[in-house]
This record gives C-alpha cells, sequence and structure tokens, in this order.
C-alpha cells in the first residue's frame, strides 16, 4: 500500500475560489487516472478534500472521512457545509485513530457505494 499526496500545487489553496475548485477537480481526476488509488482517507473539511470527496465518488474509489477532523467546523459557512456533504458521501466515518485507519484500508476492496446510493 503506497500513500499518494495530492499534487503540489493543491496544497495552498484558498477556500470560496471556483477556478481554484474547479483545477483541484481536474487535478484530482489525473492523479486518480494515473495512479491506482483503492482509497481514499480524508483529514478535514476544506475544498481540497471536497474536490478529493468528489472525484473519488465518481471514480467509485471508497472514501474514509475522519469523524473527529470536522470538529469544530459545524456551523454555518463554506466548512460547514463542505464537512455535510463529505459525511454525506463517504463510504466510511473513521475514528481519528491509526489503528481504526489501517484496519479500514485492509478490509476487503468494495467499490464505493455512494455513487449507488445517491
Amino acid at each position: 500500500m503506497e500513500l499518494v499526496e495530492p499534487p503540489e500545487a493543491l496544497a495552498a489553496t484558498r477556500d470560496g475560489q471556483i477556478p481554484e475548485l474547479a483545477a483541484e477537480l481536474r487535478a484530482f481526476e489525473r492523479l486518480f487516472g494515473d495512479e491506482r488509488v483503492e482509497r481514499v482517507v480524508l483529514a478535514g473539511s476544506s475544498n481540497l478534500s471536497l474536490a478529493a470527496v468528489l472525484v473519488a465518488t465518481k471514480m467509485l474509489i471508497p472514501v474514509g472521512a475522519l469523524q473527529d477532523a470536522n470538529r469544530g467546523e459545524a456551523g454555518e459557512g463554506p466548512l460547514a457545509m463542505n464537512a455535510r456533504l463529505i459525511e454525506h458521501l463517504a463510504d466510511a466515518a473513521l475514528a481519528e485513530d491509526a489503528g481504526a485507519v489501517a484496519a479500514w484500508l485492509r478490509e476487503p476492496q468494495q467499490r464505493s457505494q455512494s455513487k449507488a446510493e445517491h
């Protein structure tokens, strides 16, 4: 199993920028298409995380979202909306614990259920 980092160009984005979000979506499509990505784990609800979950769901790649990563972002605003979207699209809510994440990554691979359910 290999961890794949998002392209460096995506690391320094600003929230609320539609052209940047569109570029992130395209970059994740290329990344997930070029690499053999079997699962995606999200550790927050930034626009970058939202782009990753949208592309992974579209490509039927299972997504796990860390439960505690979105704490403190409840309420209103873009991050709260991102958190709610990620919660609905993710295939698994993972405890923010290395063992729980590792166990989910080792489970037999199944295609994402998000597309079929929504």
